[in-house]
């Protein structure tokens, strides 16, 4: 039987064998169900079952995935999300106060799920914890209701995955139409000036020449992360240059690569005082750009705007809204320095 959801206007029928599968994805989207008929048009038909997923008739044979119900997930997500074109997917917190939307961007790692918990249990209304949907025309952001992801358990030396739990939001549906946002934070992590850039990917077969090549790439560490299987984690330090010669190599080969995802950064900084400072529109735009979250689809040409446009749009559609860079730190200085911005 067809699960209906309804994601910024895509409708959306799941079905599967595995109700783990079921499960997972209901338990992050269970705000977007809807209650509709087997005659409904739906923009996107995903079924999966065996180890066999199809998504609007691809198919795609996850038969000798270590973890697939774990990777149709990813897919299916992906794929969601690549096709929501007429939104910037902003990476960012969403909380509301009185008649202020306040967005909260930054990088994975820098602490935006627990600045937004702790922002609720403070009396601010819940918008979005991970993604905050801009309409690239009307300049609203859209509420966002996944469930809420916080870290558990960092990762170490002898344990190199993070480890996340969801937390329960209260979600008010008739506090939260689509609004203009009138503060933009990006959170910016000053801590760690000598940044490392951590990547782990998992790969279809052994001895693939993608893992060749990267190795020869300078400063490159290349270690492999699961005896059984072909999984990697690729460290460098923080370099635009080798980034873009790591996702060169990566597209080359990408017949062999099931996945690949950035490590997110871990900050320490919790003993720092935050700092905040007020920024042009454009300033924040551009931040935000370059920590958008993006999604490719596994089966269309993706269709991406130019950057200077995107920036420039962007630009006139927060233009109304106060903006700032908040240096990260311990919680309260934080806190405190947000409701400095709300009374700005």
């Amino acid at each position: 039987m067809p699960h209906y959801y309804n994601i910024l206007n895509k409708t959306i029928s799941l079905q599967s064998d595995h109700p783990l599968f079921i499960e997972e994805f209901h338990k992050d989207y269970h705000w977007f169900k809807q209650t509709l008929n087997h005659e409904c048009a739906c923009d996107i038909k995903i079924c999966f079952h065996g180890n066999e997923l199809l998504i609007n008739q691809h198919r795609i044979d996850l038969s000798t995935h270590p973890t697939p119900i774990h990777h149709a997930f990813q897919v299916v997500i992906s794929e969601i999300m690549s096709q929501l074109q007429d939104y910037y997917l902003i990476h960012a917190g969403v909380v509301k106060k009185d008649n202020h939307v306040i967005v909260l961007s930054g990088p994975p790692g820098i602490g935006k799920s627990t600045l937004v918990k702790t922002l609720i249990m403070n009396g601010f209304d819940f918008f979005s914890d991970d993604c905050a949907p801009l309409h690239k025309e009307s300049g609203l952001i859209y509420p966002f209701p996944r469930s809420m992801w916080i870290v558990d358990h960092p990762p170490n030396e002898t344990n190199t995955i993070r480890t996340k739990k969801a937390i329960p939001v209260a979600y008010r549906p008739d506090k939260s139409p689509p609004v203009k946002p009138t503060i933009m934070i990006c959170l910016i992590d000053d801590s760690d000036v000598d940044q490392h850039i951590k990547i782990n990917m998992s790969l279809k077969v052994s001895n693939s020449p993608l893992i060749k090549a990267l190795k020869q790439l300078p400063n490159i560490k290349c270690m492999k992360r699961h005896p059984l299987h072909e999984e990697y984690r690729i460290q460098y330090p923080a370099s635009e240059h080798t980034t873009q010669a790591i996702h060169t190599i990566c597209q080359k080969y990408k017949q062999d690569l099931w996945t690949m995802y950035r490590v997110p950064h871990i900050r320490d900084c919790f003993k720092c005082q935050a700092k905040i400072t007020k920024v042009s529109t454009h300033e924040a735009a551009a931040k935000m750009m370059s920590e958008m979250k993006m999604f490719e689809s596994y089966f269309t040409p993706s269709n991406k705007d130019a950057p200077m446009a995107s920036l420039i749009n962007m630009s006139r559609l927060i233009q109304n809204a106060n903006c700032y860079f908040l240096s990260t730190g311990n919680l309260v200085s934080e806190i405190e320095l947000i409701y400095h911005a709300l009374n700005d």
